[in-house]
């Protein structure tokens, strides 16, 4: 749980877990979360979560995503699903999003294909099943 000071007004935040990737860390393969995700390093592959996941300026995800919603700070080059993406200022996104909600503030880039969510026939992410060893 985070503790964050506003205005000299005290916010608990309702994230009880995040996974953070910080600044020079590189991961590769196919992620599974549901936790809040937040990339300031490197991300390649495919990332699946049931929480927000956001990219930090010196971040970048590239590959496929699947999230609720997914904030851009930094860049994302690939595909998503989201019911709702924002690429703030600074941010680029170059790949095919499919969004109930795409929200591209001023001084950010976004350069691809946008459609609705309801218009994707078959799922995006696919994640192979793979068998525990005991």
């Amino acid at each position: 749980m985070g503790l964050f000071v506003r205005n000299g007004e005290h916010i608990v935040s309702k994230q009880t877990e995040s996974t953070i990737v910080a600044n020079g860390a590189k991961l590769e393969g196919v992620f599974e979360l549901s936790t809040y995700f937040y990339v300031d390093g490197v991300v390649l592959g495919k990332v699946r979560s049931t929480n927000t996941i956001v990219i930090g300026k010196r971040g970048l995800i590239k590959g496929e995503v699947e999230a609720p919603k997914m904030i851009i700070n930094g860049r994302f080059e690939g595909n998503a699903v989201c019911d709702g993406i924002e690429i703030l200022e600074g941010g680029e996104l170059f790949g095919a999003v499919y969004s109930n909600e795409l929200v591209i503030e001023q001084k950010a880039h976004f350069e691809g294909e946008s459609h609705l969510k309801n218009t994707l026939s078959q799922p995006l992410i696919t994640v192979e099943e793979t068998e525990e060893k005991e």
